[in-house]
């Protein structure tokens, strides 16, 4: 039998009547949902679903029999959150209808093939499996030129400890470009983090500025600037996501398996 603890904390109630209820169960974060669902609320109930991921439970369980979709287009809110939190911090969205009706008619709809619907929670639970293990190291940085060096050493450590497989210079370079990120455009302090998790080797950072981190681009279509155009083509994905206590968490992720090893060094072939 499925152990459960609860933290049930004071519904929060926005301007548009939609009321979000956390818990915890079985290490995941289970949210109810009640009210009208509808294109001024969308966004802030995704977001509000992309934070409970940051947190990293084992999932993000969304009880949906009091919410109302007036209609199935809405229903992206939670595909829409799964696409920002799928490869960072790999962090699952189940949904749960326990009416027979209203779970058929979920099913048929499009977000499902993203986002699986079940029957009751214990169900949705139960069908995650094992967990797959976390490696987690975070050092905390001052908005301070020399953070930078900090993260580079910081970094090389960690990957040497973990055996990781991944060109290190740069995972190290892409640490550096975000820490510096924050010290010239955000001035707060900061956490960085390093995931390893199924051959994925994550960097975060964490700062105090609500401004999300954009590539631009010029008038003719270019990138400018260098920081993010560095990170977008060292990683193999990246992105900027909201952070529950505020602010926002930048992150780039590296593939930390063999195929490393053998792009850098293929086999040898004849012929």
């Amino acid at each position: 039998m499925t152990k459960i603890r609860q933290r049930e904390v004071c519904p929060v109630k926005d301007s548009t009547e939609i009321e979000v209820a956390q818990r915890e169960q079985a290490g995941c974060a289970i949210a109810r949902l009640t009210g009208r669902l509808d294109s001024l609320n969308y966004l802030r109930t995704r977001d509000q679903l992309i934070k409970l991921a940051l947190e990293e439970p084992r999932a993000v369980v969304v009880e949906v029999d009091g919410l109302e979709v007036p209609s199935e287009p809405l229903l992206t809110v939670f595909s829409a959150a799964w696409m920002k939190v799928s490869q960072w911090p790999g962090v699952p969205i189940l949904v749960v209808a326990t009416d027979v009706i209203r779970r058929r008619w979920l099913k048929r709809c499009a977000f499902s093939r993203f986002v699986p619907v079940f029957a009751d929670i214990d169900e949705a639970v139960d069908s995650l499996g094992v967990t797959p293990m976390r490696r987690r190291a975070t050092i905390d940085l001052a908005a301070e030129p020399s953070s930078a060096a900090l993260a580079r050493r910081f970094v090389r450590g960690v990957c040497a400890e973990w055996s990781v497989e991944p060109e290190i210079e740069e995972v190290v370079c892409v640490a550096s470009e975000l820490v510096e990120n924050v010290v010239k455009h955000a001035d707060t302090v900061m956490q960085l983090r390093l995931e390893l998790r199924d051959r994925l080797l994550t960097v975060a950072v964490r700062d105090g500025s609500p401004h999300q981190a954009v590539l631009r681009q010029s008038q003719s279509g270019l990138p400018v600037g260098l920081g993010l155009r560095i990170v977008s083509h060292l990683s193999r994905t990246w992105g900027c996501t909201p952070d529950i206590r505020g602010g926002k968490v930048v992150w780039a992720a590296f593939k930390a398996g063999p195929e490393w090893f053998f792009r850098k060094f293929p086999p040898w072939r004849s012929g």
